[in-house]
Order: C-alpha cells, then structure tokens, then sequence
C-alpha cells in the first residue's frame, strides 16, 4: 500500500484548553495527529513531511522537529499517543507499523508493532487501554487489533470486520461508562417491608379508632 494514495488531513485533539484548540484550527492543513504531552507541549503529527513536531502547549510557539523526518522509516504519522513508559508511539499508515520513540529526546526506539502485524493494513488510531495493551485501528481491513502493551505482540482481533458497520477506523478512545442510577422501583423485599408498615398502620389505626368509641 502506498502512502500517498492514503495520506489524508486527519487529526485528533487531546484537548486541555481552548487555546490549543485555536491552535488545531489554525494547524489544520499542515497536520495530520495531535497530541497533548502532561498538558505542557503539543506534538503534530505532519503527515506530507513525515516529521513529528513540537509546539509549547501554553504560547503554540514551534519548539523543535521532535522526530525528523522519516525517522525509522515513519511513513504518514496518522495518530499518536504517550505510552505508560512515557515514550511515544505513532501509527506509520504507509509502512503498517507502530513506531516507538523516545519520550524525551525522539530518538527512533524501534518498530513496535511490526509491519502487517496482526493483519495490520494502515495503521491508523491507536490507544491505550485500561488493560495497559495497545488498541490500534486498521485503515485496509476495517479492524481493531489489540496487541501487547508491553512487547507489542499481537494479541487477537478486538473488534472485528466491519462490526456494526465499522469502516475505516481513525479514532480511537476508552471511556469509563458511569454506573447506571439505582433502581427507583422497590425490590420484593422492599414491598414486603412496605406491606407490613402499610398492615401496622391500619391496625394501629383501628386500635385508635376503637378506643375513641369505647371511651
């Protein structure tokens, strides 16, 4: 597959405040992922140049090209994302890989997830869940892989094919569902205790009644 074919403008925020929101806005035809590192700098996926570059997250004043250029064979940085060991990984949509590189410095680590890994065709989104694996979007099969969040093994097909009409999966996020409100229907044993209450007053209530007419 080849990159150019399909290399399109896509991007997602990790959002922290309005500004780097103002930020994206103005970014948009140059990039193609957004990322917030600890809500201090902004990292933009380029998709046309192959680079990851660096803004202050608080001015957008550019910092530095923090991968270069095609660094580890990045072909279409499509997403990213900060793993738990602090490095960045980046979606390679024109290679089918994930590449690692170093948090600090964007020194290329390695190919974390191997091309066509999995099946992988287009590596697109990706995240990590609460698992602590990696959950990554296949542009060519329409999937979402799960692998090792650890070694980048590939574990099994989290979502599969098309499911529910899935196609092309681009963004991808984990979000904790709250617990549903209780009940506001009483249980068995709660009408039993309501039945009793119910039964106690009326007999209370003749007791009353019935010592008002003797007295």
């Amino acid at each position: 597959m080849t990159s150019k074919r399909f290399k399109n403008i896509g991007f997602l925020l990790n959002l922290f405040n309005l500004k780097v929101l103002a930020l994206a806005a103005f970014l948009f035809p140059l990039i193609g992922i957004v990322n917030v590192n600890a809500g201090v700098d902004l990292f933009v996926g380029s998709i046309n140049t192959d680079e990851v570059l660096r803004y202050n997250g608080t001015t957008g004043a550019f910092i530095e090209v923090f991968v270069s250029a095609m660094s580890g064979g990045l072909d279409g940085p499509h997403e990213m994302a900060f793993g738990p060991d602090g490095n960045l990984y980046v979606s390679s949509l024109g290679t089918d890989e994930v590449l690692r590189y170093n948090g600090t410095t964007g020194a290329f680590i390695d190919a974390f997830v191997s091309a066509g890994s999995g099946g992988l065709s287009g590596a697109q989104g990706l995240v990590f869940g609460p698992d602590g694996n990696l959950y990554v979007g296949s542009f060519g099969s329409d999937e979402v892989l799960r692998y090792n969040g650890t070694t980048g093994a590939f574990i099994d097909v989290f979502v599969s094919a098309e499911s529910g009409g899935l196609d092309v999966p681009r963004y991808l996020v984990f979000h904790e569902i709250p617990p549903p409100p209780p009940s506001m229907v009483p249980t068995l044993s709660e009408w039993g205790l309501i039945a009793m209450a119910s039964i106690l007053g009326i007999a209370g209530f003749m007791v009353i009644r019935r010592r008002k007419v003797t007295a």
